[in-house]
């Protein structure tokens, strides 16, 4: 089976790190069956991930139910991967979609009795953060350049697997020109969106990139130093803060250093 996906977040794939071909599950269970030692209790299925169709989840039921006779197994995971909107031009399918495509495949193909398990992923958290950043520079050109005082450090799925993001000023959202909007590492593929509106973005603006609930925080990384930002719940009009800012203190945490009062030459031999 194949899932319209980036190559970075195809998973059970022919090639692929994880899983096995069905005709190699077909030979683990039955050696697991044979082991007096292990007990099969189940099957566990994963295409990949922000899938925005549910014919992949479809294709998967059908691919575990090849696997053993039926009514042999008493669990099956079918994965998750369900897609969220990250761009205006996304349509992923509905939950009540996703899930009436996995029931309907299991009742033609899986046991009645069965024990089903769902694995939401991002489709559970995605959308419920966004990441604020400050402008620290605006730089015209071909393309205006706005530059935030984040980037592949707080989020690395634009430069891992292209994943595309919006974004606005905060305080003036909606249109505006076409801007690249670059994170603020020595490297030039630190680019967080590109061809984004933004409108009339100055130095101190606010931006906000919406969806970032999903691996943002947990790819989030020390690049070059860079420290790691906090994280803030707020509801209701109220705001507090979870996660500190991380300091150079916690960035020095573990480096081993040389002790007090201990003196370190450098010698340079000539000839």
């Amino acid at each position: 089976m194949s899932a319209d996906t980036h190559e970075a977040m195809v998973t059970g794939q022919r090639g692929s790190k994880f899983g096995l071909s069905v005709p190699d599950a077909v030979r683990a269970a039955a050696r697991l069956r044979a082991s007096d030692r292990l007990l099969l209790e189940g099957l566990h299925v994963h295409v990949g991930s922000q899938l925005l169709d549910t014919e992949p989840f479809r294709k998967a039921v059908e691919a575990l139910a090849a696997i053993g006779e039926l009514g042999e197994h008493a669990v099956y995971d079918l994965g998750g991967g369900l897609g969220v909107r990250y761009t205006y031009a996304d349509r992923p399918p509905t939950v009540e979609e996703y899930v009436r495509t996995l029931t309907d495949a299991a009742r033609r193909c899986l046991p009645a009795t069965a024990r089903l398990i769902i694995e939401p992923g991002r489709s559970l958290v995605a959308e419920a953060a966004m990441t604020l950043y400050r402008v620290v520079t605006v730089k015209p050109g071909p393309r205006t350049l706005v530059a935030v005082d984040g980037g592949m450090a707080d989020n690395l799925e634009p430069m891992l697997y292209g994943q595309r993001f919006e974004a606005a000023v905060a305080s003036r959202p909606g249109g505006g020109e076409r801007c690249d909007l670059v994170g603020r590492h020595c490297e030039s593929g630190d680019t967080l969106i590109r061809d984004v509106h933004l409108r009339e973005p100055r130095v101190d603006d606010v931006i906000a990139v919406p969806v970032t609930g999903a691996y943002c925080s947990s790819l989030a990384n020390n690049y070059n130093g860079a420290r790691r930002p906090p994280v803030v719940f707020c509801r209701d009009g109220e705001a507090r803060e979870v996660v500190r800012r991380e300091t150079y203190e916690d960035l020095l945490r573990r480096d081993v250093g040389v002790g007090a009062g201990v003196g370190v030459g450098v010698g340079v031999a000539v000839g």
